[in-house]
């Protein structure tokens, strides 16, 4: 198939092939009760559900970001999404706790890595103008899941079940593979040993200012993802949010992260960084506190929830983009890759916390307001991380 090198294909396909990824993990959230009925799962134990899946993708980034560098971007892409397809079809074809949860980890494995590897095709095909706009807009690949996926998978499921949703996602994957054969193929000017540059991507850490990124990447999440896995059981149990409200909720979030990432986008455009990082996090911090503590009556969460994914999505641009400029090309995609695992980790770890704090008891959900302080506290700690950072940098990026 011949190459075809436009940014706006590049950048489109690549962008509704992640849309697909994040629906994946996304949608799991309104359905998970559905799920917890239909498979005898305990309510209060979806979380460590909806966890499995950062926790594998962290460990397949690890294994798999050599190969990355190694094989180049499209190959590694293209066997990512493949895997992720025929994950995604287990999960709808399941009909017990342990093989949703085998298929729920094997997506994880195959779809977690797939971002990473779309940020590192974009800055090795792309520079300048192009490659920024791409990166700014495939981090909106996870908003624009919330805005339309989440809601969309959420009426798939009232209509054919939440294994409809899962099939959907399957059989679009495989069919988006198709056009993603024309992009261009980029060598990656890796050389060495696999084993050699699995110590490469260790050595990572050796790096102070690759340290203080990667604190910030955990920092940003721990928290939220102490509140994200436990939303459904959270709001069904003490609001009586049904699938389909807690859908709207993800949507308000998802037009909230939009308008962050623009926000985000027309400070890179006038090269203004500074600040970004910091003020998004203790923006998201003010809305999840208030959200957790439950003092409002009658509360406005898909208002909370859009306060915490605009505050959010400020900051994901910026990374990424000072990520892409850190280091030299044949290093990129490993540093975006184990920026993945810690982000992945911190997700994950968020769900393995949070859930043994709930508890259930006369029809009310216990300990939201005990996850919603730490989620603030690792938030608070952000700017402090960030101004190292900057310090570290000097000259080169600035958070």
């Amino acid at each position: 198939m011949k190459e075809i090198h436009s940014p706006k294909f590049f950048g489109t396909l690549l962008f509704l092939l992640n849309f697909l990824v994040m629906m994946d993990y996304l949608v799991m959230v309104p359905l998970v009760m559905d799920i917890s009925r239909t498979l005898g799962l305990a309510p209060t134990r979806t979380g460590f559900l909806l966890s499995s899946y950062p926790i594998a993708a962290a460990l397949s980034s690890l294994l798999l970001a050599p190969f990355s560098d190694r094989l180049g971007r499209k190959k590694m892409t293209l066997f990512l999404l493949a895997g992720f397809s025929l994950a995604s079809l287990g999960v709808a074809l399941s009909t017990e706790v342990w093989q949703i949860f085998l298929f729920r980890i094997l997506s994880g494995v195959f779809g977690g890595p797939v971002l990473p590897n779309s940020f590192a095709f974009a800055g090795d095909t792309f520079k300048g103008e192009d490659r920024g706009r791409i990166i700014a807009n495939l981090s909106l690949s996870f908003s624009a899941a919330s805005i339309f996926g989440v809601p969309m998978g959420a009426w798939i499921g009232s209509w054919l079940g939440w294994q409809g949703v899962f099939g959907m996602i399957s059989l679009l994957s495989l069919l988006g593979l198709i056009p993603f054969l024309a992009l261009p193929s980029v060598p990656t000017q890796a050389e060495g040993k696999i084993l050699s540059q699995y110590r490469q991507l260790l050595g990572l850490w050796a790096l102070k200012p690759v340290q203080l990124a990667f604190g910030l990447q955990f920092l940003m999440l721990i928290g939220l993802f102490g509140v994200v896995p436990n939303i459904a059981v959270w709001f069904s149990t003490n609001y009586g949010y049904d699938a389909g409200q807690i859908a709207l909720c993800y949507m308000q979030g998802g037009i909230g992260a939009v308008l962050g990432n623009r926000l985000a986008g027309e400070f890179l455009k006038r090269r203004l960084r500074r600040g970004l990082i910091s003020g998004g996090s203790l923006v998201m911090a003010l809305f999840l506190g208030v959200a957790c503590s439950e003092w409002v009556p009658d509360p406005p969460l898909g208002l909370f929830f859009a306060g915490m994914m605009f505050g959010g999505s400020i900051r994901v641009p910026v990374h990424q983009l000072n990520l892409s400029e850190l280091l030299p090309i044949q290093f990129r995609g490993r540093l975006m890759s184990m920026n993945t695992i810690v982000g992945h980790l911190a997700m994950g770890l968020g769900g393995f916390w949070s859930s043994p704090l709930l508890h259930i008891e006369g029809g009310h959900l216990y300990g939201m307001q005990t996850i919603g302080l730490v989620g603030v506290g690792a938030l608070c700690l952000v700017p402090w991380i960030a101004l190292a950072f900057g310090r570290s940098t000097r000259h080169q990026t600035v958070y």
